[in-house]
């Protein structure tokens, strides 16, 4: 039976050609050269910006070295911690990775490096740094410790020479005053009491250090704008620097970590070394801070990172500067006890104050 309904087979229009096209071998080609090009732009351009990220973190006691004084070995350990900043700058895609990680912070190149400076000249600066930091930690730890520390001063640095004085054309910016007349000079103090001894007209013999040698000068004292009577060299100096003379040797090796952050610690370290009694409890305790002559605990940078450091290591407190509280508080987040140093002693009574671990 016939289906009237049906069309005739010869009366259908002929099928029509698919417009869809496949992914060609040339498509693909593209595909991949565009994405070289930027994986190519993320990978080798870089931006004015360096990452901040937790770095080593280093136990104390192990770094120290007496000679001539009796050492002890603690129980417990301390921890100076340190952040990692390489001076190159970012990639594209190092800037990526180190904005999506919580615990890395991104500066500009330019708030952190002068310009002009290179990388050696940085490494440079840090590690003069250190070295001060560590004699500074010392004489606090051995004066704490009841022993007598000498502080030796290098002379009077010249900052400007007075246009028309007595001294001008003989004495140069940046020369260092060691002694006046035979008499050693070690303070900017000692030379202007020298000075103001003699008389308006006289000559001197400046000992100076210029270029890393040693000469002599003659110069005749003129006499001071505001008083007559009253003699100068004609030039404006200020303290060259300072060192100190301990009982014994004491050596940190701090390897090839730079700053001034690592004070406190070192401090404590020292001092722990040299007594017989253990100021860490057994305790695992980590720090930041810079130290001064004087005890005094500073602030420093990168305290997010340093506290991330710390918690890592596994230690039970952390010491920071006063200034630096809130920002570890929130970044230790209860993981890891935070304590407000103001000085090194307010460091010591904290640890005294510290039941057996």
């Amino acid at each position: 039976m016939t289906d009237l309904l049906a069309p005739p087979e010869d009366s259908l229009p002929p099928s029509q050609p698919s417009r869809r096209k496949g992914i060609t071998a040339g498509m693909v080609a593209v595909g991949l050269l565009v994405l070289g090009f930027v994986l190519i732009l993320l990978a080798g351009v870089r931006v004015p910006y360096l990452a901040t990220s937790p770095g080593p973190v280093t136990e104390i006691h192990g770094i120290i070295e007496v000679d001539g004084a009796e050492a002890f070995d603690p129980d417990g350990e301390l921890f100076f911690l340190t952040i990692s900043r390489p001076s190159d700058s970012l990639t594209i895609l190092e800037f990526l990775e180190a904005w999506r990680d919580p615990e890395i912070d991104i500066v500009e190149r330019d708030a952190v490096i002068p310009a002009g400076q290179t990388s050696d000249e940085r490494r440079r600066q840090n590690l003069e740094l250190m070295m001060n930091s560590q004699q500074i930690a010392v004489a606090v730890a051995l004066d704490r410790l009841g022993y007598e520390v000498e502080v030796v001063g290098t002379g009077a640095l010249v900052a400007e020479v007075l246009e028309g004085s007595g001294g001008f054309g003989i004495v140069e910016v940046n020369d260092i005053v060691t002694a006046i007349d035979g008499m050693p000079i070690e303070f900017v103090e000692e030379l202007i009491t020298e000075v103001r001894s003699r008389e308006v007209g006289d000559t001197v013999v400046l000992t100076i250090s210029r270029d890393d040698d040693l000469r002599d000068v003659e110069v005749v004292l003129g006499e001071s704008e505001t008083d007559p009577d009253l003699p100068i060299i004609g030039i404006s100096v200020a303290d060259a620097g300072a060192f100190f003379e301990f009982p014994f040797d004491v050596d940190i090796d701090s390897g090839a970590v730079g700053g001034s952050s690592a004070g406190m610690m070192l401090t404590l370290g020292v001092y722990n070394r040299l007594s017989p009694e253990d100021i860490t409890k057994g305790y695992r305790i980590a720090g930041t801070g810079t130290i001064t002559p004087d005890g005094t605990v500073g602030q420093i940078g990168g305290m997010k990172q340093k506290t991330f450091a710390a918690i890592g290591v596994g230690a039970e407190y952390l010491l920071v500067p006063e200034g630096d509280f809130d920002a570890a508080f929130a970044a230790a987040d209860g993981r890891i006890e935070v304590v407000p140093i103001g000085t090194i002693d307010e460091a010591l009574a904290f640890l005294e104050s510290l039941p057996p671990a």
